[in-house]
């Protein structure tokens, strides 16, 4: 037992290095020029292929652009005066990893919040044994789910900091599909697995 612990613990450190160094240099930035119009600032550690969008409150897409080919960083002066009054976020997308930046159109004025950091979980699952990674940018409260034909069969509460390691035998779970969910404040994912 101790060596299938170490295992699983070796295997998520790797996993989360990897989503770490992936994401650690993502930064999304609004830097407000004058009314109306701002510099879309994006920087990353690696060259990478970008897609920028703009959503409103309700999550709403009202802009959408995918930078041609691979770049480090990116600027570009964004004019504004065309969105209503309210809030919105910008959120830039590249493989499994998103940065996002609040900001908020004040009769023209631009007020810029805070960013946001999201990696999606690794998850995966070999020999009944279902395995969990994810690092917790925001520190938010995580949960896990396991649900089958809509019914949930497993909850536990994660601990809530920065790296978030699981590992879960499922061997007394009986054939079927499942559903795992991974809750963290507002963001969730899941993760669909067949027990043979």
């Amino acid at each position: 037992m101790k060596t299938f612990r170490t295992i699983t613990m070796m295997v998520a450190l790797t996993v989360i290095a990897n989503i770490a160094m992936a994401s650690g240099n993502l930064r999304v930035n609004i830097l407000p020029l004058k009314a109306d119009r701002a510099v879309v600032a994006i920087s990353n550690n690696a060259e990478s292929k970008f897609q920028i969008s703009i959503e409103d409150e309700q999550g709403a897409v009202v802009y959408f652009k995918e930078t041609d080919g691979g770049m480090a960083d990116y600027r570009k002066v964004y004019d504004f005066s065309n969105l209503e009054n309210g809030s919105y976020k910008l959120v830039v997308s590249l493989d499994n990893i998103s940065g996002e930046r609040e900001f908020s159109i004040d009769h023209g004025v631009i007020n810029v919040g805070k960013e946001k950091t999201l990696a999606a979980p690794f998850f995966s699952f070999k020999d009944d044994i279902l395995r969990v990674a994810y690092l917790n940018h925001q520190g938010e409260k995580t949960s896990l789910y396991i649900y089958t034909k809509g019914e949930l069969v497993y909850s536990k509460a994660l601990e809530n900091s920065f790296s978030v390691n699981e590992g879960l035998d499922l061997s007394k779970l009986t054939t079927g599909d499942y559903q795992v969910v991974l809750a963290s404040g507002d963001e969730v994912y899941d993760y669909n697995l067949a027990v043979n």
